[in-house]
């Protein structure tokens, strides 16, 4: 929804039009929208042309706010050995350590990104322009002069 806000034209968007391009429940995108706007990521606006903005400027919203706001919890990577149908994690998992390092990068790499990076590398590549062929001539039999 941010970067969908991110990429369109100023002004406030509408939850509903913001729904349909994803085909996804008005409700679901409202709720999200509710948790971004407690956060101060976004803002709203009641009435016809109301709807939903960026409270920042892209490059001004850092992703680890996002998941923030979004998750009751940081987000962590499942890992460990099974015993019993469960995970063990911590000393007694002997790649614990490897998967902290990869938690770690992660949370690190959230805080150092924004959303106009998301943005950025969302847009397709630009095409590279080729320079035009030469003209040259066709092959084949002159005409001669008669």
């Amino acid at each position: 929804m941010l970067y969908e806000l991110a990429t369109r034209k100023e002004g406030y968007h509408s939850a509903r039009e913001i729904a349909e391009g994803y085909s996804v429940p008005e409700a679901f995108v409202r709720k999200i929208l509710l948790d971004l706007r407690r956060a101060g990521l976004v803002t709203a606006q009641k009435g016809r042309t109301g709807g939903y903005q960026l409270a920042h400027a892209p490059h001004e919203i850092v992703l680890g706010q996002v998941i923030a706001a979004l998750e009751p919890e940081p987000p962590a990577l499942v890992y460990g050995r099974q015993r019993g149908g469960g995970f063990v994690t911590g000393q007694d998992c002997p790649v614990d350590p490897f998967w902290k390092g990869i938690e770690e990068a992660f949370t690190q790499a959230l805080a150092a990104s924004t959303l106009a990076d998301v943005v950025e590398r969302s847009r397709p590549p630009a095409k590279k322009r080729t320079p035009a062929a030469k003209k040259t001539p066709a092959r084949g039999r002159k005409k001669s002069r008669r």
